[in-house]
């Protein structure tokens, strides 16, 4: 009894395979005419195309009745003929207009055991069009898929792809990256001006120039190439402005790594050459200030390991805050502590410093007078 189930199970697993394997495919091949020697164009008028499409079976049936087989195409104007093929025989065809036609499974499953060669779909598109606002790119002239009951697709599509090049939307994209260059180039400018080391940034950007000044010269020599420029010139532009970025955000870093290190150098003074202990509450703010600069530093740094330059300019920019403050309070504490001299143990005399003078000068002139008069005596003996 075990080992009917496993092999009803590799039964059953088998059928699932075929079934989920099965798809629709070309019976030869799907012609166009006229052919598609160059690319397509707005307006283009295509006289046919034509194919036979084969069915996939679904377990007794020739195709799933619960699901249907749609053909669409881009072309405007179509005119449809479709025939079903059945043990070789064909049916008269029936006429279709639009962009999408669909035929119902129970128009397609009939017993499989009697029909081994399963169902073809013939089909033929005449008198499209390629629609005159159509954009550059791949155009649809025609595809099959099957759809089960919520429309999902099932299994690989059946198609024939043409390709269409829009010189008047080419010119609109060309426009459209000449546009965005600018800006780009302003940007670059801008951050020059203001020490940011561009030389990345600026060897990307003319990267990108060199591709859209060559699709601009294909506009007319070789429309088909354009595309291709376009999209390098658009991947190089995307570089240089990440380039920028990151050298924005490093700048930013390294400015304030600089400042916390000035603030450093006037701690290390107050500590060694003044000796002022890290308990004096003078010192208290600015050693805040200094901690809050360098925990903000390495948030930015962080970011900046995760490419997040945004957000890395903005942690170094509070950083550069924090130690700008620092050291505006540095400096108001040096001139604080340089206003007068004292010794160790003793009052700080600088506010003495005035009388001091007036003394010294008082007594520079009397030592004068003094000095004048003796010589007098001396003169008379």
């Amino acid at each position: 009894m075990k080992r009917l189930t496993v092999f009803l199970l590799v039964i059953f697993a088998s059928l699932c395979l075929v079934q989920a394997g099965a798809a629709l495919t070309y019976e030869g091949q799907i012609t166009v005419n006229p052919p598609l020697v160059n690319a397509l164009k707005p307006g283009d008028p295509i006289s046919e195309v034509s194919g036979i499409i084969k069915l996939p079976t679904s377990g007794d049936q020739t195709f799933a009745s619960s699901d249907n087989l749609e053909f669409y195409t881009h072309l405007n104007n179509a005119k449809w003929s479709i025939s079903i093929i059945l043990g070789g025989i064909e049916n008269p065809p029936k006429t279709y207009g639009g962009h999408r036609v669909t035929l119902s499974g129970w128009e397609l499953a009939y017993p499989a055991s009697g029909y081994e060669e399963g169902v073809k779909v013939r089909f033929t598109i005449t008198d499209g069009v390629v629609p005159p606002l159509f954009p550059s790119g791949d155009i649809i002239l025609v595809r099959a898929l099957e759809l089960d009951s919520s429309s999902n697709q099932v299994g690989p599509a059946v198609f024939k792809n043409g390709t269409v090049i829009n010189p008047a939307a080419l010119q609109t994209q060309v426009d459209s990256m000449k546009a965005k260059l600018a800006e780009l180039k302003a940007s670059i400018d801008e951050k020059t001006a203001l020490g940011v080391d561009t030389t990345a940034a600026l060897q990307k950007y003319n990267n990108a120039k060199d591709n859209l000044d060559t699709a601009t010269q294909k506009l007319v020599s070789s429309p088909s190439e354009v595309n291709g420029l376009l999209t390098s010139a658009g991947t190089a532009g995307l570089e240089a402005a990440d380039a920028l970025d990151q050298a924005w955000a490093e700048m930013t870093i390294g400015k304030a790594e600089v400042m916390i290190g000035s603030v450093d150098g006037l701690l290390t003074e107050f500590k060694v050459n003044l000796s002022l202990k890290d308990s004096d509450t003078r010192l208290a703010p600015i050693i805040q200030q200094r901690e809050f600069a360098a925990k903000s530093l390495t948030d930015a740094k962080n970011l900046f390991a995760e490419k997040s330059y945004t957000a890395v300019r903005t942690d170094a920019g509070q950083s550069l805050t924090y130690a700008n403050s620092a050291w505006n309070l540095s400096l108001d504490l040096k001139t604080e502590l340089g206003k007068g001299f004292s010794l160790p143990g003793l009052p700080n005399l600088g506010a003495f410093l005035p009388i001091f003078i007036v003394v010294a000068v008082v007594l520079i002139i009397v030592g004068v007078i003094i000095y004048r008069k003796k010589t007098q005596w001396d003169e008379l003996g």
